[in-house]
């Protein structure tokens, strides 16, 4: 069911306003606050939107396509290296993740803790957009200077462990607007490098072993 015509910066208004009541979380995000800030009467919110329900999957559809726009306009030209793929595609998220903490915080709780009537719906939204960014990083990608051992499936699940973990990692901090970035950024290029180089030493024969 599509939402009737709403001004797109009355939309904006709402979008942002949403996203910090939401902060709050679902049961205890009021809707009178929500029209309070966004400037627009409480008939004209369930107008557009028909419920508390419906408002909040439109926030989240909407926070989700804006910041994957707003990462690919951003990034540029992908290398074709899979890790320096990786690095520019982590520092521009966390470039974004500094310019605009609200999004990306109610976007990692709407995933990791989504409201109970709308688990599913989140899911299947996540899903997809989880396919989409995969196809986009995929594209162009080199896979020859794999280890030969290495599948590229492997790989790319791996990947994903790899960028999830990293995001939950700094996501999780309440205050992103106060991390020193500079440190951030040097901790993540440790931890591309441990992925890029491995963390096992190399191992010399035992000959011991095979004497006998």
């Amino acid at each position: 069911m599509r939402e009737p015509y709403i001004d797109e910066q009355k939309r904006q208004r709402v979008i942002r306003a949403s996203i910090e009541e939401f902060a709050k979380g679902y049961e205890a995000a009021s809707t009178n606050e929500i029209v309070r800030k966004a400037g627009i009467s409480k008939g004209l919110l369930f107008h557009y939107f028909g419920s508390k329900k419906n408002l909040y999957m439109s926030v989240f559809t909407d926070s989700a396509e804006q910041t994957a726009q707003a990462l690919l306009s951003r990034v540029g030209e992908l290398p074709g290296d899979v890790v320096e793929r990786m690095i520019k595609l982590a520092l521009t998220k966390l470039e974004l993740y500094r310019e605009d903490p609200d999004t990306w915080l109610f976007l990692a709780d709407a995933v990791s803790n989504p409201p109970g009537e709308l688990k599913r719906e989140i899911r299947s939204a996540q899903a997809e957009l989880t396919l989409a960014s995969m196809k986009q990083f995929l594209t162009g990608l080199d896979f020859a200077q794999l280890r030969p051992d290495v599948e590229p499936a492997q790989l790319l699940k791996f990947v994903q462990l790899v960028l999830k973990g990293l995001e939950q990692e700094y996501l999780g901090r309440s205050d992103l607007a106060s991390l020193d970035w500079d440190q951030v950024m040097k901790e993540f290029m440790v931890y591309i490098e441990l992925l890029r180089t491995g963390i096992g030493s190399q191992r010399k024969p035992d000959r011991d072993s095979h004497m006998g």
